[in-house]
């Protein structure tokens, strides 16, 4: 059985996608990869995939980061070349995920320079944050969806 992984840079990360896929084919390795937007995709075997994954973070170990995939590549239900083109499902979350790993890559960075600080001081400030988010009521979502629409007529 075969595994399929995302592998997503942050936007500053050194490495770019199509310098990351010309690295991965260079290996000669049996694994697919393609190349995407955000980085690309790659799929193996389970365990080659794995260690492969694991050897292309560490290139830039805080800015490149590898989820697992539920679809291979150039599946047509997910892939746009079968579907007439337009963004697949999932893709805004992958995109609004990706915004913030540069965030998340600097803050690695300070783990690793400086260590982590107490675990059950950042989960206190946590904890106190959720408490002080407010919801934002359906019908106030609901008026800014519509106004927003509008403005795009």
């Amino acid at each position: 059985m075969k595994k399929t992984k995302a592998i997503v840079l942050a936007d500053n990360a050194l490495t770019t996608p199509g310098r990351l896929v010309r690295y991965i084919n260079s290996l000669k390795l049996p694994v697919d990869v393609k190349e995407t937007c955000f980085g690309c995709y790659i799929e193996g075997d389970w365990d080659l995939v794995d260690e492969l994954a694991q050897k292309i973070r560490d290139f830039e170990r805080n800015r490149i980061f590898c989820r697992d995939r539920g679809y291979p590549i150039w599946d047509k239900r997910r892939c746009r070349a079968f579907r007439g083109g337009g963004p697949r499902e999932g893709f805004h979350q992958l995109e609004a995920e990706q915004s913030v790993l540069s965030y998340l890559g600097l803050a690695l960075d300070d783990i690793d320079k400086n260590g982590l600080k107490d675990l059950n001081e950042i989960l206190e400030k946590e904890r106190k944050l959720i408490k002080e988010e407010k919801y934002l009521p359906v019908d106030k979502f609901k008026m800014i969806v519509e106004k927003y629409v509008q403005e795009r007529k």
